[in-house]
């Protein structure tokens, strides 16, 4: 994918983050308000009833002026934001450039005043490049249609927006954002199963983004198949696992679904480690137990992992010229310390809870599923898209079995 296409996907990314608000789980619950007065109650109330009809251009003057009146308000900063958002729809890129910096701004404001919300969370997260600069875009073939539905959605009018995401679809049948948002104006029309059609399609055109499986499972969700919306959950994070909203979607489910989600309690030893003259330092285990037999497998996986800041690195990503921790790397130290076990025949009583669940996970051929869901840094981030390409399903009974947990 081109990088100017991609620049606009996150553009349109950024103009359509308000729907984190209204789509199935991901409902905020409002923050407690400060005290209000009769008019800020009434003109309150109106702009609450056009914000729920996802009207947010016409709820935007009413916010602007409440958050005059009560500046101090961490709901308003955040509506404000939103209804912002909604307005950089209708904008050109210079002025929808400058409505997202306030809108940046707001939020930060809010987060600053004490709000924490996952919703706020997501919204920065998203706008994390806002204010740095961007190059000129380059629009997809289809995108007047989709500005056109845009302004429609913004203003509450789902069958309008509808009718111009299928007329952006005509024109290009590969625009993500055009299916996903009209499974999105289907969803908030009532229409499930038509919103779940347009989110396959989504699905079919891009596999490898959370967004889709995240809106399919809210509206699994809400019609309650709440076995195929944990599913879809599931491989939203697996599309994209270290995003933050796909985490929260099966976080949000499991929270209604009397289920946690809870990565295996694993602590694993110190790797080696490299000094500034160039030296590989390895730290010695010191448990404080005379012949604790964890002490040797410690020692063993500091030592693979020496190894690899060495020649091993080398041989296996010859076209990488400095070294990272890897996968691999980590997958051979974690087994070269479970080879000990089974070498010396360590009894099961005398093992750490992390290293049975260890020899568990490679036993049942998920401990690098593991490693890249509930244990990674950035070095083995790196070789995810690679191992996904051929074992996407494990990476999805990796999660349904050893993070999602019935309460």
């Amino acid at each position: 994918m081109a990088a100017p296409f991609r620049r606009s996907r996150e553009r349109l990314q950024m103009r359509r983050a308000a729907l984190f608000v209204c789509c199935g789980l991901l409902c905020v619950p409002m923050l407690a308000q400060v005290a209000q007065t009769p008019d800020v109650k009434i003109e309150d109330a109106k702009a609450q009833a056009l914000f729920d009809k996802e009207n947010y251009l016409g709820a935007l003057p009413l916010y602007e002026d409440l958050h005059t009146r009560v500046p101090s308000s961490t709901v308003y900063d955040e509506r404000l934001a939103m209804c912002l958002l909604g307005k950089a729809a209708t904008q050109d890129e210079a002025e929808a450039a400058a409505t997202r910096e306030r809108s940046k701004e707001l939020l930060l404001q809010a987060k600053a005043g004490g709000d924490n919300s996952n919703l706020l969370q997501i919204l920065l997260e998203k706008m994390s490049d806002v204010g740095q600069g961007t190059q000129p875009t380059t629009h997809p073939a289809g995108y007047e249609w989709l500005q056109k539905a845009e302004v429609a959605f913004s203003s509450g009018d789902m069958q309008g927006a509808l009718d111009n995401y299928k007329k952006a679809l005509e024109v290009n049948p590969q625009f993500y954002e055009a299916a996903l948002f009209a499974g999105d104006a289907e969803y908030k029309m009532g229409h499930q199963a038509d919103a779940g059609t347009w989110y396959a399609r989504a699905i079919a055109i891009d596999p490898d983004r959370e967004t889709a499986y995240r809106y399919w499972g809210d509206t699994l969700e809400k019609a309650g198949d709440h076995s195929r919306a944990e599913e879809k959950f599931i491989q939203a994070i697996v599309a994209e696992p270290y995003q933050r909203a796909p985490r929260i979607g099966l976080a949000q489910w499991a929270a209604v679904n009397h289920a946690q989600v809870v990565p295996p309690p694993i602590t694993l030893p110190a790797g080696a480690s490299e000094s500034g003259n160039g030296n590989i330092n390895i730290t010695l285990p010191a448990s404080g137990k005379n012949g604790d037999p964890e002490d040797t497998l410690r020692l063993t996986y500091g030592m693979e992992s020496a190894l690899w800041h060495g020649d091993e690195f080398k041989k296996h990503f010859p076209d990488e010229k400095q070294y990272r921790h890897s996968l691999p790397e980590e997958a051979e130290s974690i087994r070269a310390m479970l080879a000990v076990v089974r070498e010396q025949k360590i009894p099961a009583e005398k093992l750490s809870t992390s290293t049975k669940l260890l020899m568990e996970l490679d036993q049942n051929g998920m401990l690098e599923c593991w490693i890249l869901i509930d244990n990674p840094d950035q070095g083995i981030a790196h070789d995810y898209v690679a191992y996904r390409k051929v074992h996407g399903k494990l990476l999805e009974q990796y999660i349904a079995r050893y993070d999602v947990h019935a309460m």
